[in-house]
């Protein structure tokens, strides 16, 4: 496969970076390259690691990056954001129209980092692909973007639904695809013996463990109220935060004692971690609308892989990824049922153990190759 463009993958993103964001952004990238593609990742110039991102994220090949002066204001409020974005939007917008100029053909692919640094995109002149990661408010900026668009790209039938409905898009005019996983970072799993004992975490325990960003809308709540209902054999390990940053997102001081919260950890190290667990937790809450209704969670196809047993909360957009065979269900905020599902998963081992191999069947499915394949496929339908 082989498009005879050139794809310009414009993100208003710090790289590297430690977020969620980052890590698809980087795999996908690997992916379309890896597909033949040419492709060059256009993102703003901020102050960030020095690691390359094939050494950051682990991958097998660098990606050809352009960084566009900015001002670089982005943490100062959202004044500062604002400020910042705009002059990529700026930088972005000159830089295609000059690769225009120099006779190149282009097709450009965005995602929704932000809610406006792509505005100039339909005035381009070229063909463009949106990947959209939530349901957007009606306005005449979106409306401009996907009216003008070449295709869609929703990571679930939920996002495709509403904006088809609210913006009047056509449904064949929108692919959905989750996010995806690399499986080669599965490939050599040690023991769960072997995990604890390099992470130095205790091997007499039973471990619940959940991976991912500290934010407001996970619904990490739940998860501190039901470890005060626990057995006392079972720890908690919160890998992505400490706990000033737990905290903070759930307005809870006494945490106890049997949670544990680890930091942020190398992308690379996550497999390790996944190893050392009985349990693995997926979150979600009826509280926010995205994590309600459109998140795709990575740590899902990520616990596939890792064939360890998960309880995930039940929320639609949980739904669209993991079903009973894969996954044991809690009523999301429900701290007390998410507590009586934990004792079940330890006291039905080989009921846990059918729905991990399970979904470990499924997760080569959500590669991130197979992604790009599709999306590309999808691309040459639409130009």
């Amino acid at each position: 496969m082989k498009l005879s463009q050139k794809i310009y993958y414009i993100a208003n993103a710090r790289m590297p970076t430690e977020k969620a964001h980052g890590i698809q952004l980087a795999k996908m990238c690997e992916a379309f390259l890896e597909q033949g593609i040419d492709l060059t990742l256009v993102i703003p110039r901020r102050k960030t690691s020095d690691a390359s991102l094939k050494e950051f994220y682990g991958l097998r090949r660098e990606i050809p990056l352009v960084t566009l002066p900015v001002i670089d204001l982005y943490v100062h409020g959202r004044p500062g954001f604002f400020i910042g974005s705009l002059s990529y939007a700026i930088g972005y917008f000159f830089f295609i129209a000059w690769k225009r100029l120099a006779g190149e053909k282009i097709i450009v692919y965005m995602t929704d980092i932000d809610q406006f640094s792509f505005f100039l995109i339909p005035f381009l002149g070229v063909p463009y692909f949106c990947e959209i990661h939530d349901a957007k408010k009606k306005s005449v900026v979106f409306s401009l973007l996907f009216g003008c668009a070449s295709g869609i790209i929703t990571i679930n039938t939920i996002i495709k639904n509403e904006l088809s409905q609210m913006f009047g898009i056509v449904k064949d005019h929108i692919i959905v695809h989750p996010n995806g996983i690399d499986m080669r970072m599965f490939a050599s799993l040690p023991s769960r013996a072997e995990a604890r004992s390099c992470l130095h975490i205790p091997t007499d325990k039973r471990i619940v463990l959940y991976v991912g960003r500290f934010y407001e809308w996970k619904g990490l709540e739940a998860v501190i109220a039901a470890s005060r209902m626990i057995r006392e054999d079972v720890l908690f390990y919160l890998v992505g935060g400490d706990t000033q940053e737990l905290v903070a997102a759930t307005g809870i001081h006494d945490i106890p004692d049997i949670i544990n919260c680890i930091g942020n950890r190398p992308f690379s190290a996550i497999p390790l971690w996944l190893c050392a667990a009985d349990v693995l937790l997926v979150l979600g809450t009826k509280k926010n609308e995205y994590s309600y209704l459109h998140t795709s969670p990575m740590k899902f196809f990520e616990y596939m892989a890792s064939k360890r047993p998960m309880i995930a909360s039940a929320t639609p957009a949980n739904k669209e990824i993991v079903s009973d065979q894969d996954v044991l269900f809690y009523e999301p905020d429900n701290a007390r049922d998410l507590a009586e599902k934990i004792t079940y998963a330890f006291d039905h081992g080989a009921e846990m153990r059918q729905k991990a191999e399970y979904a470990f069947s499924r997760a080569d499915g959500f590669s991130w190759e197979r992604r790009a394949y599709d999306i590309i496929q999808f691309i040459e339908t639409r130009i």
